[in-house]
């Protein structure tokens, strides 16, 4: 009856003991796979930001010179564009409270909060 008790005893420490472990290695290839996945992201949302740069650097220069062949001034059509870009930060500026920090902070929590993993 002693020797049962012992034995189960030591069954019981061998199970306990793999549990652990299993569960040690479960969190490091969970903590694994969300590191990989916030630097695979940070990595694309990087590049997209850059290439977006480009494109609208590119669209706006093109703009300004096409408003300059228009009005028979390169330097008039860049000015225009310069008018353009004044209004967009006087616009959010305007925006800011009411519209664009409301905006970025749902952003925010429905992406931490609405995780599909």
């Amino acid at each position: 009856m002693m020797d049962d008790l012992k034995a189960h005893t030591a069954q019981l420490k061998d199970h306990v003991s793999e549990y652990v472990q299993t569960t040690v290695q479960l969190a490091k290839a969970k903590a694994t796979k969300g590191a990989s996945n916030a630097v695979a992201g940070a990595v694309i949302g990087i590049a997209a930001v850059l290439l977006g740069i480009f494109f609208l650097a590119f669209l706006f220069t093109a703009l300004a010179w096409w408003l300059g062949s228009l009005l028979n001034s390169p330097a008039l059509g860049f000015l225009c564009v310069a008018g353009l870009f004044l209004l967009l930060i006087v616009l959010i500026f305007a925006l800011r409270k009411k519209v664009i920090v409301p905006l970025i902070r749902n952003a925010i929590i429905s992406a931490v909060y609405d995780k599909k993993d």
